[in-house]
This record gives structure tokens, sequence and C-alpha cells, in this order.
């Protein structure tokens, strides 16, 4: 997957000269609070070096959102083991995530047979929990996990995505 095009978005493979927006993106609180994995702060080295492991090609790594005319990084949203995204501060509320999460599941299921497709987020994030619900997915559990900008363990809400919730929600928007 080298790129994918949306409305008003870019979504691509990391790059190099990506990491000083990477690391300010994730770097201001308000987005790390809810990026349970990512270490805290997260540096320009860090943003440096995961650009530098992060193979290009690999539809599973994260795609950066890039605001159209390409004017610049604004977010990420990644497809994994689980779909996981932020967006940088100056752009909540614009509905930038909802429109990259949904190409991107869009193009996974195009591509591959994957039967759904697992979430998660904070319990108290409701700008994410809005987000996937928007795109089709339903609460399976909840669990704890250690999230390293509040270091402590926060409660999870578990959703998953089923490919036949998918093909009905887009026949839905199509019609």
């Amino acid at each position: 997957m080298t790129e994918l095009r949306t409305e008003r978005l870019i979504l691509r493979p990391g790059r190099p000269d990506d990491a000083p927006c990477f690391a300010l993106g994730v770097s201001d609180f308000a987005v790390a609070r809810w990026l349970t994995p990512l270490p805290f702060p997260f540096t320009l080295a860090m943003a440096s070096d995961w650009l530098r492991q992060a193979p290009g090609d690999d539809p599973g790594r994260a795609m950066f959102i890039v605001d159209l005319p390409g004017r610049g990084l604004i977010g990420c949203v990644a497809l994994g083991s689980e779909l996981g995204f932020w967006i940088a501060r100056p752009h909540w509320g614009r509905g930038y995530v909802t429109e990259a999460a949904r190409a991107v599941i869009g193009w996974h299921f195009a591509n591959s047979d994957a039967g759904a497709i697992a979430s998660s987020a904070h319990h108290d994030n409701r700008a994410s929990l809005r987000v996937k619900a928007k795109l089709g997915f339903r609460e399976t559990g909840r669990d704890m996990r250690f999230s390293h900008a509040l270091q402590h363990n926060v409660q999870h809400v578990l959703t998953s995505l089923d490919r036949s919730d998918w093909a009905a929600l887009e026949s839905k928007q199509c019609a």
C-alpha cells in the first residue's frame, strides 16, 4: 500500500522527514494520554528511529495522514493487531480520523480475507469510541492496559468490526 486518497486527505507510509511532525503530534500530552503503548515523552530521536525501522510497504504499519493539499502531517492511522489512530490537537473535531480510518478499513477488507478488525480505546476516550461506533465497531469486552503517559493501568473498551457489518454499513452509505 503506497498511498490512499480521500476527499480531503492523503494516507501514506511514513518518511524520515515526517519525524518532527510525528514527534510533535504525539508529544502533546492531550494526544499522548490516549496512546497507551507509546512512550512519553516521545522524542524526535524516537520518531526518527521508528521511521527508519518502519517498512513502507507493510499495510499493517502506520499510514500517516496528510491534509490536502499536502500541507503536512496531521495524524496517523494504523492497522496491525488492532486499528489505532491519533490526530494532532489543532485538527481535532474535523472528521479526519473517521475519514482516514474508513479508507484504511475499506482497503484492508478489499485486499485481505480477514473476517474482522479489532480495536480498543480508553474507557473514557469518548471521541475515539464515537469514531469507532460510526465505523461500525461493536464492544466485545474490557481489559486493563498500562498507559505510559499516565503511568498507571487504564480500563480499555475492546471493539470489533466484522466484515459483514462493514459491507452493510458501506452499502447503506452508497445508497
